[in-house]
């Protein structure tokens, strides 16, 4: 036997301007609910409603202060964050959440950081597959190396090749 759907009534939003015109035609002309509706083609539910929330609070609307779920980043944590990078601003967001975790004892993961970032408009960088494969210790050891040799007698070379790719370019 199939399923009977219910009808879920989508609730439609109205401007601001057009509730300011329900409160302007209620109280300055003096029309009624019905007649207020009418005119403006809206429902009578939604002129009762704005007419009722503006006896409540001088508003046509209520502002939205609770949209989602709370942040797990407070205003502290979020100046602490950025006060780090513009001291390293090179630093990895796992670095970031390990500073937050043992200064304010916050446990966040990486992705909230990196939306946190962005929203806050601070870009990151991408790391290419030559970076990574770059090593620190190797680098220091090939400099250590190197740095006995004179500059007459270092020759630098490209890493270049002819593949199928060179010709696309």
């Amino acid at each position: 036997m199939p399923r009977i759907k219910t009808h879920v009534p989508v609730r439609t939003h109205y401007s601001k301007d057009l509730k300011q015109r329900v409160i302007y035609q209620c109280f300055t002309l003096g029309n009624e609910t019905t007649k207020i509706a009418i005119q403006l083609n809206i429902p009578l539910c939604v002129v009762q409603r704005v007419i009722t929330t503006w006896k409540e609070i001088c508003e046509v609307a209520r502002d939205r202060t609770y949209i989602g779920r709370a942040p797990m980043l407070s205003p502290v944590h979020i100046k602490f964050m950025l006060a780090l990078l513009e001291h390293t601003p090179n630093m990895y967001l796992d670095e970031i959440q390990e500073q937050l975790y043992n200064q304010h004892d916050v446990d966040t993961s990486l992705a909230t950081l990196s939306r946190t970032l962005s929203r806050l408009g601070i870009s990151s960088k991408k790391l290419s597959p030559q970076a990574a494969e770059r090593c620190a210790n190797a680098r220091h050891d090939f400099i250590m190396e190197i740095g006995a040799e004179p500059a007459d007698n270092i020759v630098c070379g490209d890493e270049s090749a002819v593949n199928v790719l060179t010709s696309y370019r």
